[in-house]
């Protein structure tokens, strides 16, 4: 009888996964489009969902624009909790590098009655 085991990931576990591609939920955002410009919340959004809805806490997810590729940066998943309205959320370190400047912020992802994300700047910092 043949033995079969699971073959380890050959990415490194430290090595963002790369995201592209347009976002299957509905994501709501509060303020954060606003922080990093709206071409960039395009391809931000990816992304951040990506480390909201699959991300182990500080699994970082890479994204870069397809319009312009000097706008890139990384989602890490915190950690995830209850809001006050008892959703779940998850807290997202972010990084940006657009526009010849980095921007390093926190926000929180908390699922929506229907199923997506509302996006907001967190008032905590990450842990």
């Amino acid at each position: 009888m043949p033995i079969s085991m699971p073959l380890p990931s050959i990415t490194a576990a430290d090595e963002p996964v790369l995201v592209t591609g347009s976002v299957s939920a509905e994501v709501v955002d509060t303020g954060v489009a606003d922080r990093v410009g709206s071409d960039v919340w395009t391809a931000l959004k990816s992304a951040l969902v990506s480390a909201a809805e699959l991300g182990q806490d500080g699994q970082t997810f890479a994204w870069k624009s397809p319009e312009n590729p000097e706008n890139s940066g990384t989602v890490t998943a915190v950690d995830a909790f209850f809001d006050e309205d008892g959703a779940v959320c998850r807290r997202l370190a972010i990084t940006a590098v657009a526009y010849a400047r980095t921007d390093s912020f926190v926000a929180d992802a908390c699922r929506s009655d229907s199923g997506g994300w509302n996006v907001r700047p967190s008032a905590k910092p990450a842990r």
